[in-house]
């Protein structure tokens, strides 16, 4: 069962921390609705601000909390978050946008060191 939106982006934690969430992503809403967490992949092919990790390593988890409509793409805002560094955790796709589950990344989420987003609203998980 998916429980992951993994995206391949160029953001740094701060700034998605700054702004709040991941985005804006073209989703399949059904799919994405049905997906606690959010797992963040760096992506060095573009313009970016996220120094120090490398590309395809996934840098962090958030617990969804809402996934917010902007025009015809979506920010996934989260209230929760971890620092990961799994390398190799994007397969290659085109599309930044996957869905996937937290076994398939060996992510145990009840071994992670989570943090509140301040003024967050917290997380649906």
């Amino acid at each position: 069962m998916e429980s992951v939106i993994k995206v391949l982006t160029g953001k740094s934690l701060e700034t998605m921390l700054s702004e709040g969430g991941s985005g804006p992503w073209k989703l399949n809403q059904d799919r994405a609705s049905a997906c606690p967490y959010l797992v963040a992949v760096r992506n060095l092919n573009g313009a970016g601000d996220q120094r120090g990790v490398g590309h395809r390593t996934a840098f962090m988890i958030g617990k969804i909390s809402e996934i917010l409509e902007s025009g015809d793409r979506h920010v996934i805002a989260f209230g929760e978050y971890a620092t990961l560094a799994i390398p190799n955790a994007w397969e290659g796709s085109r599309n930044p946008v996957a869905y996937t589950n937290l076994e398939k990344l060996k992510i145990d989420p009840t071994i992670l060191d989570w943090r509140r987003l301040p003024g967050s609203r917290g997380s649906t998980v």
